[in-house]
């Protein structure tokens, strides 16, 4: 009875002397669904790990972009400094096209209600995968009376 009962456990594919799969002529392997389960579970891992790889990716160039559009505003500020005079109009700098493909821009505006004060913009721009991005810093400055 025993030898019975061992080849119809046999046939129906587990042997309990190998702990595995086996087939109808005793052959050991994977069936064709855990081959396609375990691709599937491969192929899925795989894209998670480049989806987050490519946002690091993304992330780091943008973190330089800033980096060097800091920089940028630095050398600016550095180069055109913005000190006191009788008219703040004159502190208005056209951009100014650095080498690294960033600009400088500073643009000054006057206040709405006429008290002296006047909106001083500092743009940085520069070209990130075909759109123009600005990172802009925007100040007060209170022109002395004449």
């Amino acid at each position: 009875m025993t030898a019975l009962r061992r080849r119809v456990k046999v046939i129906k594919g587990w042997d309990e002397n190998m702990g595995s799969m086996i087939g109808k002529r005793g052959e050991m392997g994977m069936t064709l669904i855990e081959v396609m389960l375990a691709s599937t579970i491969l192929s899925v891992g795989l894209a998670v790990l480049l989806t987050g790889a490519s946002r690091c990716m993304t992330v780091i160039h943008r973190a330089k972009n800033y980096q060097t559009a800091q920089w940028t505003l630095n050398i600016g500020e550095l180069e055109y400094p913005m000190t006191d005079t009788n008219d703040v109009m004159n502190l208005a700098i056209g951009p100014i096209e650095y080498e690294n493909g960033f600009s400088f821009e500073r643009i000054v505006e006057e206040d709405d209600d006429e008290d002296n004060l006047f909106l001083v913009r500092t743009k940085v721009t520069w070209l990130d995968r075909g759109r123009s991005t600005t990172e802009e810093v925007i100040r007060y400055m209170l022109q002395a009376e004449k």
